[in-house]
């Protein structure tokens, strides 16, 4: 869990951030069954800051194991893909970056081409939603994991009580759904926005378009996609995820 000290030393970093290869392939595996939910679209992952005082420059990011290693590339925004079907070498690995525990969040990164700055189709958001819930729901204890999944999981919850909300690196002003001639308003909050994961009337080609307010950039504190099914819960998981023990 990641708040377990690694066992790992990465560029002279003691305790580096780092999680889980084997939870990670779970994320990849649960995009293969919903990749249906956003056919044109390949999974990566981001790193993001948990904080404002995080610098994300000269990242490192690494896949290591007791007989293996081997460095993985990061692109514009520290976007990668994740290595799989590494063999019998990297089944207990570790990725880790070169950033204290506890600094970087690791956040499914699904965008199709109808996707821009402004723009997320919703069928990415849920593919989104589901490759998070599958990577983090085993850092839960049983009791909240059981009673999360007969709720329906965060991304298909069955009271409206239950929401999954995204953040974005600027603060919005706006938040807009639409397909086929319908709209209505999204619920957003400084620089999350929270849309209709659970309500099918929206295909997954419906879009939300966001207005940021380019003249602030929000302080990052909150995750990239963060579940609120009560307030302790929603708290814990806006520190980045994994999801929460108690």
């Amino acid at each position: 869990m990641q708040d377990v000290a690694a066992s790992v030393n990465v560029k002279g970093i003691r305790d580096p951030d780092w999680k889980p290869y084997s939870a990670m392939l779970k994320g990849v595996k649960r995009f293969e069954e919903k990749h249906g939910l956003a056919p044109g679209a390949q999974l990566r992952f981001i790193l993001e800051p948990r904080r404002a005082d995080v610098d994300m420059h000269a990242i490192s990011l690494r896949l290591e194991s007791d007989e293996a290693a081997m460095a993985i590339p990061l692109g514009e925004r520290n976007i990668f893909t994740l290595p799989v079907e590494q063999g019998p070498l990297y089944e207990k690995a570790e990725l880790s970056v070169n950033r204290k525990a506890g600094s970087v969040r690791w956040i499914p990164y699904v965008r199709s081409a109808a996707s821009s700055d402004t723009i997320r189709r919703l069928g990415d958001l849920r593919l989104a939603c589901e490759v998070h819930w599958a990577i983090d729901k085993d850092t839960l204890p049983f009791a909240m994991r059981t009673a999360m999944g007969a709720l329906g999981g965060p991304c298909n919850f069955v009271s409206k009580k239950g929401t999954y909300s995204f953040s974005e690196p600027r603060r919005i002003t706006a938040a807009t759904i639409s397909y086929n001639g319908k709209s209505a308003p999204v619920p957003f909050s400084g620089s999350s926005f929270t849309p209709p994961l659970r309500e099918q009337d929206w295909s997954d080609d419906s879009v939300v378009e966001l207005t940021f307010d380019n003249e602030q950039a929000a302080v990052i504190t909150s995750p990239a996609a963060s579940p609120a099914c009560a307030p302790a819960y929603a708290d814990a998981y806006r520190a980045g995820g994994p999801f929460p023990r108690y």
